[in-house]
């Protein structure tokens, strides 16, 4: 059975002639990275500018309590919600005769407002962590961006999947495909973008034995002096269900050298 060179350029050329399918999973895919970047970056950068504590649910049920001292309070600048900016509140307190001082980021405008230095504020601290047990812990989260991110990722993969199924059974064709001929049935013309020639293909429908088959292709040349009727030279699979137009340029540029049979 024939196995025939086939190279990247071959394949570019395929995905080229089906630009709307190209242009969207690409766009996809593209979106969601250029998306993914930024966002991962800013979630590292406020990540560090408020604390956070991982095991809250923990510390409220299991904590011990006790009061601490509140010794700051500072409000997140470059967070602003509401024109109020969350505040970030550090307290000493005694844990087994050591001073411990912790930090704990709150949104409670109502209660923040009401605070003071030296304030006592009553906590529960549990394993060297720690929080106030009359404040919500605040986290900046931009989980609806990662989901919306994620979705026109998935539907860029589905594209190129379909892509690729497209651009696949043509490849396997220009590797194994039996040369025979068709006869022209219809030729038409597809203009790509309008601003541009990428993308410009033709159409063309023939038959071969009982079978009536659609190939696309950007070589003109290949129709140049034939008209409906004429016989035109393709690429049938080994079980003749499927075929395409043989790539005269794509077989010279890749050196393929066989005879053709009808």
């Amino acid at each position: 059975m024939t196995n025939r060179k086939i190279n990247f350029k071959t394949i570019w050329q395929r995905a080229k002639i089906r630009p709307i399918l190209l242009l969207f999973a690409f766009q996809g895919i593209a979106f969601s990275l250029l998306l993914f970047l930024p966002m991962g970056l800013m979630m590292n950068s406020l990540g560090d500018s408020f604390p956070f504590v991982e095991n809250a649910e923990k510390i409220q049920s299991d904590g011990i309590k006790t009061n601490a001292i509140l010794t700051g309070i500072k409000g997140i600048d470059n967070i602003t919600i509401n024109g109020n900016n969350p505040q970030i509140l550090t307290y000493e307190f005694d844990n087994n005769g050591q001073k411990t001082e912790s930090k704990f980021s709150v949104f409670e405008p109502e209660k923040t407002d009401n605070l003071k230095i030296g304030d006592l504020i009553p906590i529960k601290h549990l394993n060297k962590e720690s929080m106030p047990t009359e404040f919500e812990q605040y986290s900046f989260s931009m989980d609806f961006m990662y989901y919306i991110a994620g979705v026109v990722f998935l539907i860029g993969l589905i594209l190129c999947y379909f892509l690729y199924s497209r651009i696949n059974k043509e490849i396997s064709l220009y590797k194994t495909g039996r040369i025979m001929e068709g006869k022209i049935i219809s030729i038409s013309h597809n203009n790509g973008f309008t601003f541009s020639k990428f993308g410009s293909s033709m159409d063309v429908h023939y038959e071969y034995g009982n079978n009536v088959a659609k190939s696309r292709t950007n070589n003109f040349a290949l129709t140049n002096n034939k008209s409906i009727g004429d016989s035109i030279k393709i690429l049938v699979s080994q079980d003749g269900k499927s075929s395409c137009l043989y790539p005269e340029l794509i077989a010279k540029t890749n050196g393929w050298k066989e005879n053709y049979v009808a």
